[in-house]
């Protein structure tokens, strides 16, 4: 076999096949009387959050573009966990696997 430099076998890592894992998808958060998220609606269903296990705070990159959210890792009623965050710079929700 002649050597070519290249690997010709397997798949070779191209910018064109990279992909992000675990992009984060938009939702609609209803909050409960305490501004908790009480229901998260996507595109395919509406959920009811059981219960929220941990809240946290990232804000990052003040000096490019301002990174700043509030996470919520959460149990759905059917017992699913994500986490969800409200991007406070625009007000938008996402929503995560864990």
């Amino acid at each position: 076999m002649k050597p070519t430099g290249k690997s010709e076998r397997g798949t070779r890592n191209g910018a064109d096949r990279l992909r992000a894992l675990n992009v984060p998808k938009h939702v609609e958060v209803e909050l409960d009387a305490n501004r908790q998220p009480a229901v998260v609606k996507t595109p395919d269903d509406v959920h009811a959050i059981e219960f929220v296990n941990e809240i946290w705070r990232l804000d990052d990159e003040w000096w490019r573009q301002s990174i700043s959210r509030r996470y919520y890792e959460v149990v759905l009623e059917e017992g699913k966990h994500v986490v969800l965050f409200e991007d406070l710079v625009t007000g938008e929700w996402f929503l995560q696997k864990p």
